[in-house]
């Protein structure tokens, strides 16, 4: 009779196995020396070569210099820095030209503000592009790799952990009941076997 409890025993010790497998990627966080042998979790012990292949991979082939560079030269870009300093510019007129409306009219009034903005956006015109120009000049510069692995580096375990969690918990789960349905198929083999015999 007990022969039939095989496949949940197996589905068990499938997913404990799994479950114990999964945590011990990140746990112990801290190396522990177990006297024959020392144990840490494989995350937090290749934590600064997974943070240096990650610093790779975002500068090669994920936030390179040249794609910000074409970013910031595009057309689109040029258009919404354009409008975010015209906007301003709009905003800085209305708030020191208030209550000055008499003194405008002895100039014009609107039609001298129209042609200052006129005149300034047109310099703007001029500016962006070489403005974005230099920018990127700069931007060659920047070290994406080794920012993304200093930034890597100074998450504390917890937070490595969770960053991760965030990005394979599903799969990881998967993985943990795999464990448990494989457990129970093998279960059920055994139980045949026994029956056969």
């Amino acid at each position: 009779m007990m022969v039939y409890f095989l496949p949940v025993i197996s589905a068990a010790i499938g997913w404990f196995t799994n479950y114990v497998a999964i945590k011990m990627l990140f746990h112990p966080r801290k190396e522990m020396d177990l006297i024959i042998f020392k144990l840490q979790g494989i995350f937090p012990k290749r934590k600064p070569t997974l943070a240096k292949r990650l610093g790779k991979i975002v500068a090669k082939d994920l936030f390179t210099p040249d794609m910000i560079s074409t970013k910031l030269q595009s057309n689109d870009s040029h258009d919404q820095i354009k409008s975010a300093v015209m906007e301003k510019l709009d905003e800085y007129l209305e708030e020191k030209l208030k209550g000055a409306e008499a003194m405008l009219s002895l100039f014009g009034g609107d039609q001298v503000v129209v042609q200052i903005r006129g005149k300034v956006e047109g310099m703007v015109d001029d500016m962006v592009p070489q403005m974005t120009l230099k920018i990127s000049e700069k931007i060659e510069n920047v070290d994406i790799e080794q920012m993304v692995t200093d930034k890597v580096m100074a998450f504390s375990d917890e937070k490595f952990e969770d960053l991760l969690m965030s990005v394979i918990k599903k799969e990881l789960t998967f993985i943990e009941v795999m464990g448990a349905i494989l457990g129970f198929l093998i279960g059920l083999l055994q139980v045949g076997l026994v029956l056969m015999s």
